[in-house]
């Protein structure tokens, strides 16, 4: 469980990646620590597990920097997944905050995938918790591999509906990223709404010109490359969590749409409302983050200006 300490003004998280063996958790946590500066990432350790020394799993502490006056902090863990490492699973799942659930996609696979999200909700169970309490988001590794139909197949079997869930292909990389930041925001949401008032930060008593955009604290912490999808999502994420945080509760608004045959617009909603800035004397600028069903994120900046309307002409 997270520790927060309202006198070093901290937060600690722990998200731990879940799954069969080889379906790739360790893959994912070695492709975050390869795009991650080292000023913002820890050491990525195998450590031994107390019950059995022989057994290990892997750590990387990730920074975040300050969100809304709150150094925040997160460690993300891929606990082993072979059959007869259950006790160990089940003790290192004790104070989680949130689950990445690491599915293997190819078919042959599907009995064993069933069988580790069962033992997930029992060793949650031993420890008086429930699964859908929990922030949790499911990754289809493998995709490259995978049986659309078996893939189908799984995800009707698992029945989490309203889970954010990612296809994803590890050992290159992709989806790697989008799987972190959805994760790690609803664990910081999940936090905010669980623990005492923060102080916000103050704001301006008259309205400021407009500034060029600053990186958030893990933008820049990402390694220099060239663009990647992954990129994008995991920018967009930590902006919408530092909205989230920096302003009252009551002006986030969110809603799911119902879903349709194909996506379209009235599966979009407004995620979050960021802080308006005044662009000019006759137009505001007010950034807002857009979600869809899937749990991807997009940033728009939406303009509003003031014109004059020519009544000589009736336009």
């Amino acid at each position: 469980m997270s520790e927060l300490q309202s006198d070093l003004i901290e937060v600690n998280a722990r998200i731990v990646y879940w799954g069969v063996e080889g379906a790739g958790k360790t893959t994912n946590l070695h492709a975050v620590y390869a795009k991650l500066r080292p000023d913002h990432r820890g050491e990525l350790r195998e450590l031994p597990t107390r019950l059995d020394p022989s057994i290990s799993y892997e750590i990387l502490p990730i920074e975040l920097g300050d969100i809304a006056g709150v150094r925040t902090q997160i460690q993300i863990v891929s606990l082993p997944g072979a059959p007869e490492q259950a006790p160990t699973r089940k003790q290192l799942i004790d104070q989680v905050d949130g689950v990445v659930l690491v599915i293997d996609s190819q078919r042959e696979r599907i009995d064993e995938n069933l069988a580790s999200f069962d033992e997930l909700r029992g060793a949650l169970h031993a420890y008086g918790r429930s699964l859908e309490d929990l922030p949790l988001v499911i990754q289809y590794n493998k995709r490259d591999l995978a049986d659309p139909f078996a893939l189908e197949e799984l995800h009707r079997k698992l029945d989490l509906s309203g889970v954010s869930v990612f296809e994803a292909v590890a050992t290159e990389g992709t989806g790697v990223l989008q799987t972190l930041s959805t994760i790690s925001k609803k664990v910081i949401r999940s936090l905010r709404s669980n623990a005492q008032p923060m102080p916000m930060r103050p704001r301006p008593q008259q309205p400021e010109p407009p500034m060029q955009p600053v990186p958030s604290p893990i933008e820049a912490g990402l390694l220099g490359e060239e663009k990647h999808d992954d990129l994008e999502g995991i920018s967009a994420t930590v902006r919408q969590a530092e909205a989230l945080l920096d302003v009252p509760w009551d002006r986030v608004s969110e809603e799911l749409a119902p879903p349709s045959d194909s996506p379209s617009v009235n599966e979009m909603s407004i995620v979050s409302v960021g802080e308006a800035s005044r662009a000019s004397e006759r137009a505001v600028r007010v950034p807002l983050v857009l979600g869809d069903l899937d749990g991807r994120t997009t940033s728009v900046l939406l303009t509003i200006q003031i014109d004059a309307i020519d009544e000589t002409t009736g336009d």
